[in-house]
């Protein structure tokens, strides 16, 4: 399993000093994408980052680390994700652990991704209710049946989605397929989350909930904010 982090937007909405990427953003006593690579890293595992906006900042960081993870340019970061997926995926194989590298989170939730039952597998906040913009996970049983930008009504239960997928060879080959298509088809402005949601029929995805562990993602200043209080800082 590689883990691919998706680093490459502009971050307009945080506007952090110097125009610098989110993923720098520091929260506690670490810069956020340190917080990645030090719980990828405990857990053994091979780290790509897909880098657009401000790559020579998150070039000139990582490059100071004992064990830098492999940068891939998205030269086409203004668009939607889902290029910065596909730049991902085209050169990525095997399991995939695909994280969005905006969250602050407890390093405990990604081993319990890593670690879940099943290939596929999102990681959930069960039990939070739709309030503005979350991509939330309608979910039955423990498989996730639905997601989507808004209310996931019609099912057992529902939650945020923090945005990490635990992803087998096989969906990462099916993701690729589907996101390559919706480019091809000039539809690159929005996210990847569609084309992952309509995965969900016919692939046996489970929900693996965070169970209070604390996490927040970061796209507000009040967001970082949160995320200061939260972890220190």
């Amino acid at each position: 399993m590689r883990a691919l982090i998706l680093a490459a937007g502009r971050g307009t909405r945080l506007g952090l000093a110097h125009d610098a990427p989110k993923c720098l953003a520091t929260v506690g006593d670490r810069v956020l994408l340190d917080r990645y690579l030090d719980a990828l890293g405990a857990l053994g595992l091979p780290v790509t980052i897909v880098v657009g906006h401000r790559a020579d900042l998150i070039r000139a960081h990582v490059d100071a680390r004992e064990a830098p993870p492999t940068l891939l340019d998205n030269a086409r970061y203004t668009e939607g994700s889902v290029v910065s997926l596909a730049t991902g995926l085209d050169v990525v194989d095997g399991d995939v652990l695909l994280l969005d590298g905006d969250v602050a989170f407890d390093p405990t939730l990604l081993a319990r991704l890593v670690h879940a039952e099943g290939p596929d597998a999102l990681l959930v906040d069960v039990g939070t209710v739709f309030t503005d913009e979350q991509y939330m996970a309608g979910i039955d049983g423990a498989r996730v049946r639905a997601l989507r930008r808004g209310p996931a009504d019609g099912y057992e239960t529902q939650g945020e989605w923090v945005g990490f997928a635990k992803l087998s060879a096989a969906s990462v080959r099916r993701l690729r397929h589907a996101i390559l298509t919706q480019i091809a088809q000039g539809e690159t402005a929005g996210g990847y989350e569609d084309a992952l949601a309509r995965m969900l029929a016919d692939t046996m995805v489970v929900a693996v909930p965070t169970d209070g562990a604390p996490w927040v993602e970061i796209d507000f200043p009040d967001d970082l904010a949160k995320a200061r209080a939260m972890f220190g800082g």
